[in-house]
């Protein structure tokens, strides 16, 4: 058995002699020796490294696109991400154009009031619900009218007793109260971010200063000698002598640099020199 199997290795590693001759003088041009094992080893090694070379070309090269299956696949997935980054840079060029149309406004100066202030937004937000009198109130306001139509002076007294309806100097909330035993001639308002100072009432402004401790102040007087004040602002848009409207931006202010202090105005209300609670005449 052992022989046999020796023969067999023996004679598959034999060497044989491989010439290449020249057709016209059959001389030896090129020759070689070559087993019949060495030659299933090349043979191995050649289909080896085409396999590899394929590999590597359809795993690193756009030639596996041409594969069947694999394109619809790919293209599917590519062409979704590409809707996905289409609608992104759309959604971005809405908002540059409407930011350049917001700064093409502005700078032609045709701005328009805060729509946030006007009259007619205040008096819509206002709880029509909780100002409704109760049947007892009805009552005693029919008795009072009836038994006071016909007094003049009472009448002419309810008439200039009338106070115009003022906005609320800035949106926010009343974080320190009106209190004249702490000599407190006013109320301090935290508002939001973005937000500016706006005349509660049409009039004329009275007085405008900078100061260390209240910044930049502005007072303007209103009908029935009403004065309105505000402090601590970071910027005044009008000027001593200017009349103003109800609502009207008067005066910028900006959010502290710490986040651990609030930001807010001081305001004040003033009748025929006596301060009065602003929140007895304002809804904040």
């Amino acid at each position: 058995m052992k022989k046999i199997l020796k023969k067999s290795i023996s004679k598959r590693f034999r060497k044989y002699r491989v010439s290449i001759l020249n057709e016209f003088t059959l001389e030896e041009a090129f020759f070689f020796r070559i087993s019949k094992g060495g030659f299933y080893i090349i043979l191995v090694s050649v289909f080896v490294l085409l396999f590899v070379l394929f590999s590597l070309l359809y795993n690193y090269t756009p030639f596996k696109r041409f594969s069947p299956g694999y394109s619809d696949m790919v293209v599917r997935s590519e062409l979704v991400q590409e809707t996905i980054r289409l609608d992104s840079l759309a959604n971005i060029v809405t908002m540059q154009r409407k930011q350049l149309d917001i700064l093409r406004t502005i700078l032609s100066g045709n701005v328009s009031m805060d729509s946030v202030f006007t009259v007619q937004n205040v008096v819509n937000n206002v709880d029509l619900d909780s100002a409704v009198k109760s049947k007892r109130e009805q009552e005693f306001c029919e008795a009072y009218e009836e038994t006071e139509r016909f007094n003049l002076s009472s009448i002419e007294t309810r008439r200039q007793s009338v106070n115009p309806f003022f906005l609320k100097p800035i949106r926010g909330k009343v974080i320190k109260e009106f209190d004249l035993s702490k000599n407190h001639i006013g109320c301090d308002i935290e508002y939001y971010n973005g937000e500016n100072v706006v005349s509660i009432y049409e009039g004329v402004v009275i007085f405008t200063e900078y100061t260390v401790n209240a910044e930049y102040v502005i007072g303007v007087l209103h009908e029935n000698e009403f004065i309105s004040i505000y402090k601590y602002n970071s910027e005044l848009l009008k000027k001593l002598g200017d009349e103003v409207k109800t609502g009207e931006v008067i005066a910028i202010v900006n959010a502290p640099a710490e986040k651990s202090t609030k930001p807010y105005i001081h305001f004040e209300l003033w009748q025929k020199g006596k301060p009065l609670n602003p929140t007895e005449y304002i809804i904040f």
